[in-house]
């Protein structure tokens, strides 16, 4: 799946988790979603993070935003020469040590603990409706998939999916944030 579904995945997530426990995400977490939703691609140097980030015009931001660019390139390479694209970052075992890893901010924010795990496990939904699956096993070399024949990555299907998630983020989004139970304080 492409970064676009990836990012559309992961705010559904959030919305759709969001709503079903009925509590009201702050603004902040969305971005987190879709960060962490990109975030089992690093291990692929050609993905949205593994690639960099893009250079600011703006001499401060370039300045913040060059160091974290620069280490996410390394750890991209070092990931795809160590375990290589799809396998530790898109297993089980993946999961939990991203948990742990994140678990060290659940005291400071519980809703960007809630946003990053949501946004990491959508991606790894996502990509078993791909044709290749995820190996949520790994190392054991079997692949999961939720659709027999799968999704093409890069395809028409791919867009209606992601269409289709769109449709589900956008609802969950005005449940939360703009209809009727969210303006009477019920959420």
């Amino acid at each position: 799946m492409n970064a676009t579904t990836h990012a559309v995945f992961g705010v559904a997530a959030l919305t759709g988790c969001s709503l079903l426990v009925g509590y009201e995400p702050p603004l902040y977490a969305y971005p987190a979603a879709v960060l962490a939703a990109w975030l089992p691609d690093l291990d692929n140097p050609r993905s949205r993070l593994g690639n960099g980030l893009s250079r600011v015009k703006n001499p401060v931001l370039d300045a913040v935003v060059r160091p974290a660019s620069w280490a996410l390139r390394v750890t991209s390479f070092t990931l795809s020469r160590t375990v290589g694209h799809r396998t530790l970052t898109h297993s089980l075992l993946g999961v939990v040590l991203f948990v742990a890893l994140v678990s060290l901010v659940t005291p400071l924010s519980p809703d960007l603990f809630v946003a990053l795990v949501a946004g990491y496990v959508s991606h790894l939904v996502a990509d078993a409706l791909n044709t290749r699956g995820v190996p949520l096993l790994w190392p054991v070399g079997w692949s999961f998939r939720l659709l027999p024949g799968g999704v093409r990555s890069g395809g028409a299907v791919e867009f209606v999916v992601a269409l289709g998630a769109a449709a589900v983020a956008g609802y969950c989004l005005y449940a939360l944030h703009l209809g009727p139970a969210a303006t009477a304080g019920v959420l």
